[in-house]
């Protein structure tokens, strides 16, 4: 990504390096939300109010990024500031430093291989999934509280690994102390889910993820395994938890307390979840398959959320680098147990 000006500052230490690692850092915030909509955009049907007049598209867009990324935006910025910051070398107070953004950038939009992805930590807010997006430091569509950064230990594989024990087991306990172990542990019952309703799995895990702040802002805590934020009510006649909320009316935010169904497991919430959404009301969602875009797309139109900006952070966790980093550390880890099962020659 380039920016659509000077690629290099020359940064002054102490406050002028900060206030423009901060301007261009929401620059690139606010040019990720306008490939984010461009991106949304290429799996609608068009728009049947612009029509085809890309120019006059193009020039909404611009001005909804804009509005997107404002006051606490989608949590980005914060973290490509971080990773920016860690490029100005060691300067006295009267030294100019410059720094390549186009390079530093690359550094914070570009992951690596799956094989580098066990060494690099885990970005945490929400945090978009999320946010580096997927560690983008969105605030849960159900609190709206951001959450403070941690970089968690590496995903430990056991010496005497089982291969059921790693990332298979459907029955494992919900583990929220990193996204890594959050998706870990919700994984298995995610694509079994999404194997039932024909979704993408991705997508059930990144809605689970801004629900819940990656596990770390279930309702009622993490004794409730509410990773969908269903509400308690209608037939509802389980248990249930109360909890600060907040919905959109008319555009404005009003925080609010409610009711939400409590579950004993992960695996309720997902069956819960997966009866909700054979509900008609969100065939549109069903029919999307194993597009998370369209998937979340049709959420938000079938008015699962009032978040205006749902569907787009369920897009941008489910393709950012925090997802797609815990299915690559997951993916190894699994490779690595089987490996380390012991092998029996056949006899001849």
């Amino acid at each position: 990504m380039r920016l659509p000006s000077a690629t290099a500052l020359s940064l002054q230490p102490a406050d002028a390096s900060r206030e423009r690692l901060q301007t261009a850092a929401r620059e690139l915030e606010s040019q990720f939300a306008q490939m984010m909509l461009k991106s949304m955009r290429s799996a609608s049907l068009g728009d049947p109010l612009l029509g085809d007049n890309t120019m006059y598209r193009d020039m909404y867009d611009q001005q909804l990024a804009k509005e997107m990324t404002k006051g606490r935006g989608l949590g980005l910025a914060p973290m490509i500031e971080q990773q920016l910051s860690r490029s100005l070398p060691a300067a006295s107070p009267a030294t100019n430093v410059a720094i390549d953004l186009d390079r530093s950038i690359g550094t914070v939009m570009r992951p690596g291989p799956i094989a580098l992805m066990q060494n690099l930590p885990l970005p945490m807010a929400l945090d978009a999934g999320g946010a580096g997006v997927g560690a983008l430091g969105l605030a849960p569509s159900r609190s709206g509280v951001s959450l403070p950064a941690v970089a968690p230990q590496p995903l430990p594989v056991p010496e005497t690994p089982e291969v059921a024990e790693v990332g298979t087991n459907p029955g494992a306990k919900l583990d929220c102390s990193s996204p890594e172990a959050f998706v870990r542990s919700i994984w298995p019952q995610a694509k079994e889910t999404a194997r039932e309703l024909g979704v993408s799995a991705k997508a059930l895990v990144a809605q689970a993820a801004l629900e819940t702040g990656w596990g770390r802002r279930l309702v009622g805590g993490d004794k409730s395994h509410n990773l969908f934020g269903i509400k308690s009510t209608g037939s509802w006649r389980g248990a249930r938890v109360e909890s600060a909320t907040h919905e959109f009316v008319d555009g404005k935010r009003q925080n609010q307390r409610a009711h939400f169904r409590a579950y004993d497991s992960v695996q309720q919430s997902f069956a819960d979840y997966a009866k909700l959404m054979r509900n008609e009301r969100y065939s549109g969602a069903i029919a999307a398959g194993e597009d998370p875009v369209r998937f979340a797309s049709a959420l938000q139109k079938a008015g699962y959320a009032t978040d205006p900006s749902y569907a787009a952070k369920i897009s941008a966790i489910a393709n950012g680098p925090t997802l797609q980093r815990a299915l690559g550390a997951l993916e190894l880890s699994g490779e690595r147990a089987y490996a380390a099962l012991p092998r029996t020659t056949p006899r001849g």
